[in-house]
């Protein structure tokens, strides 16, 4: 199919929410032709050199970025380029290179190449999105060093045309650190994923990005103009007049909006008819805290553990996770944050020893399944926790629970790490709270098992939609079929609310949904009093919640589990927060 000059929509996954209109920018990366030329053995030295200067030119390009993004404020992505200076040292960058070039006396970039292809096989066999992201970092940095070996221009988004909505099958960290924000308006790509380095980058630079779009249906030459939607993952390709007109008004209104919403940072998070709701964040990086408390969040209702990886290949140890845990408490100021444990693909297989591969392996051995079998890198992370408990309002919660026997067994690992430190006499607090996720179907039907061994429980809704429905959303053949309006997933929902409320404990539910604020009512409606979003959506959740009363949500809670299909649920809860906030325009133009 072949885009004419008509109106076309695309539909992708939205990572950074956003609305952005330009003109496209095809950006390309492509693995240039190394040819392979023998060395005269007296010319190994030089060549050796030749090698070294490359090396050092693209350490000296990445202590650029850092430092660049380092002053834009953006400290993830300068925890990122830093990771990417460590892997600069590696001695498989340094003396195992040397040592190949001056053993088989070739041109240093057909060796480089050849080693470091040998090394990216293995990651191309790792299906897990968080830990590909490593072969994306080591692919950036192959890309850098051999375009200084051919003294070639490496492509760049510093500088491009003002307005740009950048297209690509997959971009790099270095790529989005580089991007000047008053000129990349957008992202669009066909890979990529919301824990990739890029994405990470560009949320932290504001940067609308969507990913997950099939390009194959663009006739590039007839591209003229596009506007990427942030919130829904629409990529529309040479909008309409009226098309264009709204979505400009948009903008404007957008900026309004926000504008206000910042003002209201101190106010309750409460219903007009005072039904009280905790609204925390979700955290990946330590700077995010910043965010949280200017924006006014009760504290930290999940702190993603595994982003610990970024600069480890291996299980960090208990120290390491303690140093950092501890650092993370001080900084919330007496507010309480949730550490969740390890949330890894069993694919990635750590400690260099080997594995099956797994056919599957979102279906295999993750998260806690992973956890129960490397019991000791467990245990570890839960004695970290548990020191640095004493010192703040922390509390445990298990990923991807998805039966009884494993919260059993999970929570009798972290008493032989209690009683262990207690033994060594380790200061420990008398109990700490222990809750778990609920992101798979079968969780959610025994949630009345799990309330009774938990103090609390958080719907992670991103997964919960996905295994509800059998859909990979990354998948272009089946992405519109993930739906988190379908009937159900919203049951779901509610069965797990109603037993956790009958057990009095707390329930917390996560992942899009909470971010959304059209869920907002409905979720209140279905009995949760405590969301967690990413800081930078506090603020519109905070409104919504102050736009509506706690009668209003139950009626309509009630409204919509009467209903059949998915599209008839969204329909319902867009109109009914089009009518409490008319002027959130994402949602009311």
């Amino acid at each position: 199919m072949s885009v004419q000059t008509q109106e076309l929509r695309l539909q992708g996954e939205p990572i950074c929410r956003g609305v952005a209109i330009g003109a496209p920018l095809f950006f390309t990366l492509k693995d240039e032709l190394i040819p392979e030329v023998s060395i005269q053995k007296q010319d190994i030295d030089r060549e050796v050199q030749r090698y070294i200067r490359a090396l050092t030119r693209s350490r000296n390009d990445v202590k650029k970025l850092k430092k660049k993004l380092l002053n834009e404020k953006i400290d993830e992505g300068a925890e990122i380029l830093e990771a990417h200076l460590e892997m600069l040292h590696d001695p498989l960058l340094t003396n195992q290179v040397e040592k190949a070039i001056r053993r088989k006396c070739k041109n240093a970039e057909s060796v480089f190449q050849t080693m470091i292809d040998q090394y990216l096989k293995k990651f191309k066999t790792i299906a897990d999105p968080f830990f590909r992201d490593r072969m994306k970092d080591i692919q950036d940095i192959k890309r850098r060093i051999i375009s200084h070996l051919r003294n070639s221009a490496q492509v760049s988004l510093a500088e491009i045309p003002s307005g740009s909505v950048v297209f690509s099958g997959d971009l790099t960290a270095s790529d989005t650190a580089e991007a000047n924000t008053e000129a990349v308006s957008a992202f669009v790509t066909e890979r990529g994923g919301a824990t990739s380095h890029a994405a990470i980058v560009a949320k932290a630079k504001g940067i609308p990005y969507v990913t997950n779009v099939n390009l194959e249906q663009l006739d590039l030459s007839k591209v003229k103009q596009v506007i990427v939607d942030g919130r829904t993952g629409e990529v529309i390709v040479n909008p309409s007049l009226e098309t264009e007109k709204r979505y400009q008004t948009m903008q404007k209104q957008l900026v309004s909006h926000m504008e206000k919403l910042k003002t209201q940072a101190s106010f309750p998070v409460e219903t007009y008819d005072g039904y009280k709701i905790l609204l925390s964040a979700n955290v990946d990086m330590e700077h995010e805290l910043e965010m949280l408390h200017r924006h006014g969040g009760c504290g930290v209702g999940l702190f993603r553990s595994e982003h610990i990886f970024l600069k480890n290949e291996c299980f960090p140890t208990e120290e390491e996770q303690y140093k950092i845990y501890r650092s993370l408490v001080s900084k919330m100021k007496g507010l309480p944050i949730v550490i969740r444990t390890f949330d890894i693909g069993g694919d990635k297989f750590l400690n260099h020893q080997q594995t099956p591969l797994e056919g599957n392996p979102f279906l295999g051995c993750r998260a806690i399944r992973l956890l129960l079998r490397e019991q000791d890198h467990f245990k570890a992370q839960l004695r970290a926790i548990l020191r640095v408990s004493l010192e703040g309002d922390v509390s445990i919660m298990f990923p991807m629970i998805s039966s009884l026997s494993e919260l059993i067994e999970s929570k009798r690992i972290l008493k032989k790490a209690y009683d262990e430190l207690k033994e060594e006499g380790v200061p420990l607090k008398k109990e700490i709270r222990v809750g778990c996720m609920v992101e798979v179907p079968s969780a959610a039907v025994v949630a009345d098992l799990l309330a009774k061994e938990c103090d609390f429980l958080s719907i992670g809704t991103n997964d919960l939609v996905q295994y509800s429905l059998a859909v990979d959303r990354t998948n272009h053949a089946v992405n519109g079929l993930y739906s988190s309006t379908d009937p159900s997933v919203i049951r779901l929902i509610k069965l797990v609310v109603t037993e956790a409320n009958r057990h009095s404990i707390p329930v917390t539910v996560c992942g899009e949904i909470a971010a959304d604020p059209r869920f907002t009512t409905l979720l209140l409606g279905l009995g949760v009093h405590e969301l967690s979003v990413a800081s930078r959506y506090i603020p519109t959740i905070r409104h919504a919640v102050r736009s509506t009363s706690i009668i209003e949500a139950s009626h309509l809670a009630e409204e919509v589990l009467k209903l059949m299909h998915a599209s008839e649920i969204e329909e319902l809860i867009t109109t009914a927060y089009r009518e409490n906030v008319p002027e959130d325009c994402f949602y009311n133009i």
